[in-house]
């Protein structure tokens, strides 16, 4: 999906936030592509998990573990990453819908440090073997009080306000139209609930209902089945199978709600759309 968003303005509150906490943070779009971060290097024993092929995995996996996770309540969310660390992931979230997210990190809380550090321990050392970098490592890790955790965190979710009203990162609606048409051209033939198109889409429900609206002039719903009835007239036609299969291979598992279904948007039953339309009219 495509972002606008100002570069400029965008790093200038990053580096405004590192100030005001000491946090280094990044920014990603939709995508949960990285736009910017700063500082630009991860902390010492970040880098080096990173530096391995496994390591980075993981790294990548948990970021967009958090994301999803954001995404999925609309709110910022604490986490540990595959090592044991803290993670604060906050989604940016304008009229359109998820622009971005905003993320904070690479810290330990300032209490249980012996026990955060056994879990992360066993958590890295296929991938960190040496002990002794390992405890060089841990022992650069920030140990931060969870008051000041949350202070931070509710600061970052202060940015996220500013970035709307200031309109850094906006969602291309006519970009969205597309990703719905593919989106129901691949999934027609599966039932799927409004909720979980606006959660692949990382939008929201209301902003499907109106890109729907504006761009087609219908619901979601009447979108899907519209192209459910426009496959199933294909089939009809093209391919010998039973009306029942029909139905199942545009997601519609029930025959007799197909049969009105299909009525009710073309006018005719299946078998008379066949009869009248068949490539074939010795085996319609």
């Amino acid at each position: 999906m495509k972002t606008d968003f100002d570069h400029e303005k965008l790093h200038r509150l990053l580096e405004d936030f590192y100030i005001s906490t000491g946090q280094r943070i990044a920014i990603f779009d939709v995508d949960f592509r990285l736009l910017s971060e700063h500082p630009n290097v991860h902390s010492p024993f970040c880098a080096k998990i990173r530096t391995s092929v496994e390591g980075a995995r993981r790294c990548r996996e948990c970021d967009i573990y958090g994301m999803k996770e954001a995404n999925k309540t609309g709110k910022t969310v604490t986490y540990r990453c595959h090592a044991g660390i803290l993670e604060v992931c906050s989604p940016i979230i304008d009229e359109e819908g998820i622009t971005g997210f905003l993320m904070f990190g690479q810290v330990l809380y300032d209490r249980g440090i012996k026990e955060q550090r056994e879990v992360i321990w066993q958590n890295c050392k296929n991938i960190m073997t040496d002990t002794a970098a390992f405890s060089r490592l841990f022992d650069s890790i920030r140990k931060i009080p969870a008051d000041f955790l949350l202070a931070s965190a509710n600061i970052m979710t202060a940015c996220v306000g500013y970035i709307r009203l200031e309109q850094m990162m906006k969602l291309r609606r006519e970009d969205l139209w597309g990703r719905m048409k593919q989106y129901i051209e691949t999934r027609y033939h599966r039932s799927f609930h409004l909720s979980e198109m606006a959660a692949d889409l990382s939008v929201s429900v209301s902003t499907l209902c109106k890109t729907a609206q504006i761009r087609g002039g219908k619901t979601v719903g009447q979108l899907v089945t519209d192209y459910r009835m426009e496959r199933a007239k294909f089939l009809l036609t093209d391919i010998d199978l039973a009306i029942a299969e029909i139905a199942g291979l545009v997601g519609i598992e029930d025959y007799n709600y197909f049969s009105r279904l299909f009525r009710k948007e073309t006018g005719e039953s299946p078998t008379a759309y066949r009869k009248q339309h068949h490539k074939n009219p010795e085996k319609a």
